[in-house]
């Protein structure tokens, strides 16, 4: 059976529109949006679908309306998580490739950290003593039982080495996901056969950075993060009502 093709709706065509003013650099941020009437001409649409189109964007913080300059084209920092949100939370079943994702965002970011220690940032050295605090935090979090505070931790340790970047882009990926990716930490720990190793592979990172060596931060990162995603995996597939968005996520 041939597959219908979808027709695009009025209001997705003036969206690849606007996307393509944006890519030509005939809208940048900062700019007054056309107005409705003058959408409306440009396109060959009715005002109808130009306001529509309008409420998505806004929606998604693409564009902002002013009292006194009308409505402006937002910069990347302004633009809502939700689209990707829904996109992440549609795609539940398929855990391991949002994990994967998870990695792929991640994984720069010890590189970039090992490679900045160094070379002496200054900066870097009280990113690694607050990653250190995490660290004994865990180990306290095991000691007293206390699954919810070991989860926070390890989840606040990785947050740590995001936010280092300095991308807003980066860390706004990363608080998106911040639902799976606590999810991810707390199945993973609450299958841990023995919770020391949550200590030693965070221990493992972090003194791959310290050692200033970004390829050994790079493998031990990765190794973490596979490691957690077999034992997802396995567990899941004893019992596939495991692993779920959680609502105690930080």
């Amino acid at each position: 059976m041939v597959a219908q093709i979808k027709q695009k709706t009025i209001v997705e065509q003036i969206m690849e529109k606007v996307r393509e003013l944006i890519i030509t650099d005939k809208l940048k941020p900062g700019d007054r949006i056309p107005t409705e009437n003058e959408l409306a001409a440009m396109f060959g649409v009715g005002r109808s679908s130009i306001r529509e189109a309008v409420k998505v964007f806004t929606y998604l913080g693409v564009f902002e309306t002013q009292t006194r300059r009308g409505t402006i084209l937002n910069d990347s920092n302004s633009v809502s998580s939700e689209a990707l949100s829904w996109a992440f939370l549609l795609c539940e079943k398929d855990f391991t490739s949002i994990m994967g994702f998870r990695k792929t965002l991640e994984q720069e970011a010890w590189i970039e950290l090992a490679r900045r220690y160094r070379d002496g940032d200054p900066a870097v050295g009280a990113a690694l003593e607050r990653m250190q605090e995490q660290i004994l935090a865990m180990k306290s979090a095991i000691a007293a039982g206390d699954m919810d505070g070991l989860n926070q931790v390890d989840y606040i340790f990785h947050r740590i080495a995001i936010s280092e970047m300095d991308n807003a882009a980066v860390l706004a990926l990363f608080e998106t996901l911040r639902s799976f990716t606590y999810e991810e930490i707390r199945v993973s720990n609450t299958f841990r056969d023995d919770l020391g190793t949550v200590v030693s592979e965070h221990q493992a990172i972090l003194s791959a950075v310290k050692d200033k060596d970004p390829l050994a931060a790079f493998h031990k990162f990765r190794e973490h993060i596979d490691t957690t995603r077999d034992r997802i995996v396995r567990k899941n597939a004893d019992s596939p009502a495991a692993v779920h968005p959680s609502s105690t996520a930080p």
